[in-house]
């Protein structure tokens, strides 16, 4: 066993300043704005504020989707945190240092029991460290945050044979994130302890079956491959891209493609690991152990195979190989980098007398470990890839966040994805909000999708107020451009959707010169104009709508 003298204990506070550093940093900026929110939290965050405030979001099907589709165990977290006062929403800017932190934890040990060798695993948890951060899983503390520190521990506890430790973390992962649960369920039969590996099926199951039973009795069965494949949702330039992309990106990209990690370049370094030479020496030979690293590979990329065989069954492929390809290679990064820096002391050891050469050559190895590890730490690099959302509208907010907390608002704007979060009030629905796995759910923000654009486009103001009223609007956020028939084409989510007939039939109207009602009277009904948005007061339209029937009469 390694002895943990100061050296040892050096490494180990090198690696944890790592986290703390990026997690400080991305921290900062988090809290420095008013109106900042991680794209991902918009989804999976904010309707947990309920619980801070339960007059927030009521009789919101949305916000009870997105609640009803987490696991318990992430639910259970979020829940005790605001019960403690600590909101959701800033909770989920204070966990992600605290899970890089774990995470680093237990990758250095995995580290150390596959290389006893401090260094290389304080390059594995540096390379990983720099990768996380630069990605908007581990900053959003959705459930996805948690697969890092969830995994790195299990496989820790798996390389010491600490099969116990496996099975509880095996029932925490399927209370947080279940497919992770397939990949640590398959590491354990590849052990061949036929008493673990059934005790590991009977918690996997256990675990799982509840939570899929409880979404099904709220929203049904997912859509099958048949049905997806036939919706332009899922088609090229839809909002979830699977069927009928290019082949590369097929394999390789979003949620069909393995999603390798580009990020830093140097973590491609690992795929030298299997033809290095080690050599032994002493007591103590550094010869890795390899095979925790391949069982990793195997059982993530047949599950990554399986899922694509019977999609969507085992749910989006990538998700089998997007967090467990960022660990092997960090991993086996640490290690061809050690040993090439190795290397180079060895040959600054032997060396009598330097040319001008060797100083070149010294220059340009100083120059590239400085690269390595200072690069990935500009904030301004790490924080563009977090996936941070800043508010462009203020006043807008302001405005909103002063209105009954049961408001209601409709928007077909893109910033109709940011209201919730930033004024705590329900929309009708969004882009963002509106996926499409679940027909039971789809199929009402579908019909939402089509009624507000028939609300917001008809001549006829008496049909537009009929539709806003019908589900209770009480604000109309448009943007000044609306009318123009090349407003509707450059909303993507709208276009390449299943109700796209519809779309294309308004444009048609648009294009043909037919005025919608709403732009006669927004001058009339706006309350508040923000650049190029507009809040339009229902209200104002129903009383516009009653005078104009009294003076016809």
């Amino acid at each position: 066993m390694l002895k943990q003298n100061w050296p040892y204990r050096l490494w180990v506070w090198l690696s944890l300043l790592v986290p703390l550093y990026f997690g400080l940093v991305s921290l900062h900026f988090a809290l420095s704005q008013a109106y900042v929110v991680q794209d991902d939290a918009r989804l999976h965050i904010v309707w947990l504020q309920q619980w801070m405030d339960p007059d927030l979001f009521p009789q919101d099907a949305i916000a009870h989707y997105y609640q009803t589709i987490q696991a318990g165990g992430f639910k259970a977290l979020y829940w005790s945190m605001a019960q403690l006062g600590i909101e959701p929403l800033l909770l989920a800017k204070l966990l992600p240092t605290l899970l890089a932190l774990i995470t680093t934890v237990y990758l250095f040990q995995f580290s150390l029991a596959l290389l006893p060798v401090p260094a290389v695993a304080f390059l594995a948890t540096l390379l990983l460290n720099q990768n996380i951060w630069f990605k908007d899983d581990l900053i959003s503390a959705t459930p996805r945050a948690f697969v890092y520190p969830l995994l790195a521990a299990f496989l820790y506890y798996l390389v010491r044979r600490r099969f116990a430790c496996c099975l509880m973390l095996i029932g925490l992962t399927g209370w947080v994130y279940p497919q992770l649960v397939l990949v640590e369920l398959g590491l354990v039969l590849l052990q061949r302890r036929i008493g673990w590996g059934l005790l590991a099926v009977g918690v996997a199951v256990l675990v799982i079956l509840p939570y899929q039973q409880q979404v099904a009795q709220e929203f049904g069965a997912l859509l099958s491959a048949a049905e997806m494949q036939q919706m332009p949702e899922f088609g090229p330039q839809g909002r979830r891209e699977y069927f009928g992309v290019d082949p590369l990106s097929f394999a390789l990209r979003g949620a069909s493609g393995l999603r390798l990690p580009l990020f830093p370049p140097i973590l491609w370094i690992g795929v030298a690991l299997p033809f290095l030479r080690w050599r032994p020496e002493g007591d103590s030979p550094d010869v890795p152990k390899l095979r925790p690293l391949a069982e990793l590979l195997l059982v993530s990329l047949t599950l990554f195979l399986l899922a694509h065989l019977l999609f969507p069954r085992l749910y989006l492929p990538s998700r089998y190989t997007f967090y467990s390809l960022r660990i092997v290679m960090a991993v086996a990064a640490g290690m061809v980098l050690f040993r090439m820096l190795e290397a180079g002391w060895c040959w600054w050891r032997r060396k009598m007398q330097f040319r001008v050469s060797d100083w070149v050559k010294l220059g340009l190895a100083l120059l590239g470990i400085a690269v390595i590890t200072v690069v990935p730490a500009l904030p301004r690099l790490f924080l563009s890839g977090q996936g941070w959302i800043s508010g462009e509208y203020p006043q807008l907010y302001r405005f909103l966040q002063q209105q009954p907390k049961a408001s209601l608002i409709a928007s077909l704007t893109p910033e109709a994805d940011n209201l919730p979060a930033f004024t705590l009030r329900s929309v009708l629905v969004s882009r963002e909000l509106a996926l499409a796995y679940h027909p039971a759910f789809y199929q009402l923000m579908q019909q939402r999708i089509v009624d507000l654009v028939r609300a917001q486009y008809s001549p006829d103001l008496s049909a537009t107020q009929a539709v806003l009223n019908r589900y209770g609007i009480d604000f109309l956020v448009i943007d000044h451009q609306f009318a123009q028939s090349d407003y509707l084409l450059q909303q993507d989510w709208l276009i390449h959707s299943s109700f796209q007939d519809q779309i294309h039939a308004t444009i048609a109207r648009l294009q043909q010169g037919e005025t919608p009602a709403l732009s006669r009277v927004q001058g009339y009904c706006t309350v508040l104009s923000e650049d190029n948005l507009s809040i339009l007061d229902v209200g104002c339209l129903n009383r516009l709508q009653s005078e104009n029937v009294r003076s016809t009469g």
